[in-house]
């Protein structure tokens, strides 16, 4: 770790805000630069959010209060207003608290303790979703506003020798143990396999990564003379093009250039939705929007095309989801646990399931009480495939006291109009619906405790690159 005392993230005087979690890598961090690189001159804190997606969430802000005490380190703590559903609104959550805590402070960067290994799981996690080639570029080691990793090619190794040498303290999070989670098992059953097969697999993906960051930024100069032809004009929130001049483009380039345009906007512009989006542009009628992700959409007003993240320009315009067909899920009880990518109206959707019986203990593999984090259904005259589809006119649920309109279902959860026709459904073979994930699970998919039997348990989140 010699080199990395050379790094000169913040000039000297400055204050740094350390994301602290609690954890071997964020307590390293802080060591390193509370005591063994006096030399930066820098002035650091520390902050530390508590998203409540454990029950004893409240000791770990706690344990890192006794830390910061005891190391003499200025702590700011947040929390999350509610138990956070999902990792997507965690990351989302953590970052806005550790920007306002920068921005309060005054301070130069935000700084992680995202190491090397982070970087591989990153990287083979996002080959085995189709990523991009920008998305093979892992994990960056800035993020604006000011965010910066200095440990990202730090072997985890090195770190815990660190830890060892300097008795430092640190939290376990008994859910990095939980193989209920894609990335765990990444870390605890394919990485070691792989290694097994190629062992030098590891620094393979990390070359993976810094030759997709070339070749990234390689792209971003040939693109920059074409975003100069549209002549797009930003704002706040909002991006306008020329239709006739994006259609001018070749047609190889546009699905990049479109992609650029909209960076920044959120959740990247997927296959899906970035297929949506160019229909939309050759096809689509003045005045009507198309939704290409939740915080994302395309509106065309006569030649002049509108992206706008947030929602749409215009409340009163008629708006187009993004098409969603019926997309296959399981075509047969699966025999073990799985995993699947799905996109879903311009959404990149992660499907986990195992089988068991609902009385064996860790049959639910972490998947939780909540509709938000997954449902169970018993396998017993269960009619497959099982399918996920957007609503329709018409829908009903089956709920505990019988069948209810769906319309009246997402009014009562107060799910926002335009992301009904882009909420997912999960049918089974009969067009029965069993699930909306993050909202509702019908009576035929309770939580548990539920009765004996076989039974499907399946959980779904919303992966961000």
């Amino acid at each position: 770790m010699e080199g990395w005392s050379q790094w000169a993230g913040s000039p000297p005087g400055s204050t740094v805000v350390v994301a602290l979690s609690g954890g071997l890598d964020s307590c390293v961090l802080l060591h390193l630069l509370r005591f063994s690189l006096p030399d930066l001159g820098l002035s650091v804190m520390a902050a530390h959010f508590d998203h409540r997606m454990r029950r004893d969430s409240g000791a770990d802000a706690r344990w890192v209060r006794g830390l910061a005490g005891a190391w003499r380190v200025p702590l700011m703590i947040g929390e999350a207003d509610r138990p956070v559903r999902n990792e997507t609104e965690a990351r989302r959550l953590r970052y806005t608290f550790l920007e306002r805590v920068r921005a309060e402070e005054e301070a130069s960067l935000v700084l992680t303790a995202h190491h090397a290994e982070d970087q591989i799981e990153t990287v083979l996690f996002r080959v085995l979703r189709g990523t991009g080639v920008r998305g093979l570029a892992g994990i960056p080691a800035r993020r604006e506003p000011g965010v910066a990793r200095p440990l990202l090619r730090e072997p985890r190794e090195e770190l815990a020798a660190y830890a060892r040498r300097h008795r430092i303290p640190s939290r376990l999070d008994p859910t990095n143990e939980d193989l209920g989670y894609a990335r765990n098992r990444i870390r605890g059953e394919l990485l070691p396999r792989i290694t097994e097969i190629h062992p030098g697999a590891r620094e393979s993906l990390l070359r993976l990564s810094r030759n997709a960051r070339r070749t990234s930024r390689a792209l971003d100069a040939l693109l920059a003379p074409v975003l100069q032809r549209l002549r797009a004009d930003r704002g706040d929130g909002f991006c306008t093009f020329r239709r006739e001049d994006f259609l001018d483009l070749p047609e190889t380039v546009q699905g990049e250039a479109l992609r650029a345009l909209a960076r920044g906007s959120g959740p990247p512009l997927g296959e899906a939705g970035t297929a949506a989006a160019l229909e939309f542009i050759r096809t689509g009628r003045s005045g009507r929007v198309v939704h290409l992700t939740r915080t994302l959409s395309l509106e065309r007003e006569f030649d002049l095309l509108h992206l706008s993240w947030g929602g749409p320009r215009g409340s009163t315009r008629r708006e187009a989801a993004v098409p969603v067909g019926q997309v296959p899920l399981l075509r047969e009880a699966p025999s073990g646990p799985g995993a699947t990518e799905i996109d879903f109206g311009g959404r990149h959707l992660l499907i986990e399931w195992s089988v068991g019986r609902s009385s064996e203990s860790g049959e639910w593999g972490g998947v939780g009480p909540s509709p938000a984090m997954g449902c169970r259904i018993g396998l017993d005259g269960l009619p497959f495939p099982l399918s996920l589809r957007a609503p329709r006119p018409g829908d009903r649920i089956r709920g505990p006291g019988g069948g209810r309109k769906l319309k009246k279902v997402f009014g009562e959860l107060r799910v926002p109009a335009p992301d009904r026709g882009i909420t997912p459904l999960l049918v089974d073979g009969k067009d029965r619906i069993l699930w909306v994930p993050g909202h509702y699970r019908s009576a035929l998919a309770p939580a548990p405790p539920a009765a004996e039997g076989p039974a499907l348990f399946l959980k779904m989140g919303e992966e961000v690159e």
